[in-house]
Parts: structure tokens; C-alpha cells; sequence
């Protein structure tokens, strides 16, 4: 086994950086305002989890179906509809769109509100695939378009992926994804405003019924954010289990050859920096990225790694936390001790070590692993060395913007999520002694 070098956590970031955002004619970054402070309490069960008049929604609304059952079908009709000259799907993302469709209906165990969002969300992803197909078509060169060298953040979900990716995003030299441009990556004659308004607006809707979701996990449509979009957008992604309960969905998808998903994400990416190329380097986060290296490698060749890692029993009782309150907008069946029990066995804990091993095999400076305590009390210079391990230099532009970044960061109010592991039924000595070696390797319980 190569032995790499471990590098020596926190959240939030602008995108892009001024002069570029300057110089692409776009917004400047948005300057950090203060917060009121938001308690995200214990997660116990799904109807002590939100304000009373989302509660009332659901239940005057009941066993109700204003939309009708999730269909893809229906959705695929729909989104033609509305773009009437972008042709027809894929036949790979029909056949995802009729798996993920089918396990709404068979375990998710939606809402009134969940019913009206699996409606709005499906047809607006269709929609986006079908003007990706069209966009990519009427501009063939697009797919000939030479993408800067990527870098993957890899780490599960909740163990700091985002304030590295957001700290990452601040280096000028770095190419990130903003929120609205990954949500919708169609290029338009207008521009970017009206996806940022119109993200701005879905955002908005989310926060006003779970506020505790955006403290969680702050997000507006002007950051530095994850590939998400970019996979919900051929509806492949196992990301879909967080907002509904859909693990026939996920047995599907993990059966499912992964560089299908990879090489439309691709081709995303080649329509993104085809309209606004810029920087030296792709960097790239979903925490789902972890678990597909194989099939990264086969799409991106000459990709690089940043592997962040964190106590486990900390960083599922997180995860455990975040899937609760959202799916719990869109489901009255949500119980924190069946989170629990789920998630502990999920693909997420089932595959950790073996994403490790995969990238053990990565020559060297392919390859950079981080600390979250580290990131957490040395951010710039925890990064610094990831970079060095890498073969790249962290010029002083960046090194200041990250500076800066942090101290934004930290002169916000602060979110009090509270979570343990107890309260999912689980146990923290029990976790860890499953994860004993990887505990120790990288050095996550001190």
C-alpha cells in the first residue's frame, strides 16, 4: 500500500473571486452579513421539526394528490411542453427518471408539500436536460472544448467538504462552480441573471419552510457550491436520498455503471467553460464523488484528490441530522432512530474504507489527505500543504482571499446545530471501533 502524506474545518465562500467577477462582467462577491442566530435543535421526529403553519399544510392537505403519483412520463411530457423545440431525453435518463420515480412512489412516503415538490423538482431537472441536449447539439464544439485539469474534494458528507471547497474557491487560479450555475448550466443569450433570480427565489421558498436546512448547510445562488445539479440533471445521483427516502432508487443507481452519470457531468462541464472559461484548474466537490473514483478516473484521467476526513461517530450523527430535517419537509414519516439505522448501514459507511484503498492506489502527488481539526484550526495553512503535496503553489492572492474568507466567516453569527449520535440511536464508542484503522490512520479522534 502507498503511504501519503497527511495534511494538517469551518464554512462558507464568494464566487468568483472580485477581479474575475469583474472582469466576466458578473456580480462581485457578496459581502458578509451578519446572521441572526439559528438554534437547529436535536432531530426527534418529523412534526416537531418545523413551524406549525408548514404542519397544518401538510395535514389539511393529507392523503390528497394535487399533482397526481410521481411519473416520468408525466414529467418528460411536461418538461417537452415547456420547451417544445429541445427534442427528446437520453434513453439513459429516462430510465433513471423511471427508477427514482418509481421508488417516490414506493418508498418515500411523501406529503402534501413533498407530492407538490417531487412535482415542481422533476419537471424543472427534465426540462434542464432536455435544453442541455439541445444547447450541446446546436453547438457542437462544445464538446471539444478543453477542460483545465480537475480537482476532486472527496469526504463524506458533513466532514468539512464545504469550507474546503469554499476556501479552495477563493484561489484565483481555481475554476468553482457557483450555485446558479451548476442548478442550471444552459447558457443564455441574457445571461446569468435570470437562473440567479430564479434559484434565488427556490432558495427563498426553502428557507421560509425549513430554515433549519440553510443553517445547516448555508447555501444562496452566488457561492461557491457542489456538482449536485449537475447529476440531478440526468437524475442520477445517490444526493436524491437526502431530500426523499429512495433507497430502491439507490440499489438501482449503485448497479448502475457510474461513468454513465461521469460522462454526461462531462459534458456539463465542457458547456460551462465553453461560455465562461477561466482559471487553471477545475475544482470540484460533491460528497458523493467519494464512493465513484473508479469511474472519475475512466472520464478525467489526469484528476486530482483532496480527501478531507473527520471523527465518523461526529460526522454521522451530522449526517444523520441533515437527512432528518429535510427529508422531513417532504415526508410526515421521518423518526430519528430509523435515520439511525439506515444510515449507519447505508452506502455512505459501507464504502468509506474502500474509497480510502481506492485512493492509495493513485501515484503520488495525486493525492492529498487533510484533517478537518487541522483545516479547522490552520485553514490556509492546512491547505498550503495540500497543495504542495499536489505539485501546485498557493500564490499570496490566494492566500490573503482565504484570509479574508475566514474572517468573514467568523464575524458571522454563528448556528447552533445540535446533534449526538445517541439521540439517532446509535452509539459513538460503536462507530469508532468500526472505523478503529481509520481512526487511527488519520488521526481524527484527537
Amino acid at each position: 500500500m502507498v503511504w501519503y502524506p497527511l495534511i494538517r474545518m469551518s464554512r462558507q465562500s464568494t464566487y468568483p473571486h472580485t477581479s474575475v467577477a469583474l472582469e466576466l462582467e458578473l456580480p462581485a462577491p457578496i459581502q458578509a452579513k451578519p446572521r441572526r442566530e439559528i438554534h437547529v435543535p436535536q432531530f426527534t421526529h418529523a412534526r416537531d421539526s418545523h413551524s406549525w403553519w408548514v404542519r397544518a399544510v401538510n395535514a389539511i392537505g393529507g392523503s390528497l394528490e394535487p399533482v397526481g403519483r410521481p411519473s416520468g412520463d408525466i414529467y418528460w411530457e411536461r418538461a417537452q411542453r415547456l420547451n417544445p423545440d429541445a427534442g427528446d431525453p437520453t434513453p439513459e435518463t429516462r430510465a433513471a427518471l423511471t427508477a427514482f420515480t418509481q421508488s417516490l412512489n414506493e418508498d418515500a412516503a411523501l406529503n402534501f408539500i413533498g407530492k407538490i415538490a417531487a412535482w415542481i423538482d422533476c419537471t424543472r431537472m427534465a426540462a434542464t436536460h432536455l435544453r442541455i441536449e439541445q444547447a450541446l447539439r446546436e453547438t457542437p464544439a462544445i464538446e471539444q472544448t478543453e477542460l483545465p485539469t480537475p480537482v476532486f474534494v472527496l469526504g463524506l458528507f458533513r466532514s468539512g467538504t464545504t469550507i474546503l471547497h469554499r476556501l479552495l474557491g477563493q484561489d484565483p487560479n481555481n475554476r468553482t462552480l457557483p450555485h446558479w450555475e451548476s442548478f442550471d448550466p444552459v447558457h443564455t443569450p441574457e445571461g446569468p441573471e435570470p437562473r440567479q433570480r430564479k434559484l434565488a427565489r427556490m432558495l427563498t421558498l426553502a428557507d421560509l419552510i425549513s430554515p433549519s436546512i440553510k443553517a445547516i448547510h448555508p447555501m444562496d445562488e452566488h457561492q461557491t457550491d457542489e456538482c449536485r445539479g449537475m447529476f440531478t440533471n440526468v437524475f442520477r445521483t445517490p444526493q436524491f436520498n437526502v431530500q426523499y427516502r429512495v433507497g430502491g432508487y439507490v440499489d438501482w443507481l449503485l448497479a448502475q455503471d457510474a461513468t454513465i452519470a461521469y460522462r454526461h457531468y462531462r459534458r456539463q462541464l465542457q458547456l460551462i467553460h465553453h461560455h465562461r472559461p477561466y482559471g487553471k484548474r477545475f475544482v470540484l466537490k460533491d460528497p458523493t464523488h467519494t464512493f465513484f473514483v473508479d469511474p472519475i478516473l475512466e472520464v478525467f484521467p489526469d484528476a486530482r484528490f483532496v480527501f478531507i476526513h473527520r471523527d465518523p461517530a461526529e460526522t454521522l450523527s451530522s449526517i444523520c441530522s441533515l437527512h432528518a430535517y429535510t427529508r422531513s419537509v417532504f415526508s410526515s414519516d421521518v423518526d430519528a432512530h430509523a435515520i439511525g439505522a439506515e444510515l449507519s448501514d447505508s452506502y455512505m459507511v459501507r464504502l468509506l474504507e474502500s474509497a480510502v484503498a481506492t485512493v492509495d492506489h493513485l501515484p503520488a502527488g495525486r493525492i492529498a489527505h487533510v484533517r478537518a481539526p487541522d483545516l479547522s484550526q490552520d485553514p490556509v495553512g492546512t491547505i498550503a500543504e495540500a497543495y504542495g503535496v499536489l505539485g501546485m503553489e498557493l500564490g499570496d492572492e490566494a492566500r490573503i482571499a482565504m484570509h479574508g474568507y475566514m474572517r468573514g466567516k467568523r464575524a458571522q453569527a454563528n448556528t447552533r446545530h445540535v446533534h449526538n449520535a445517541e439521540g439517532f440511536g446509535l452509539e459513538p464508542d460503536a462507530i469508532r471501533e468500526r472505523f478503529a484503522s481509520y481512526c487511527a490512520r488519520f488521526r481524527v479522534l484527537t
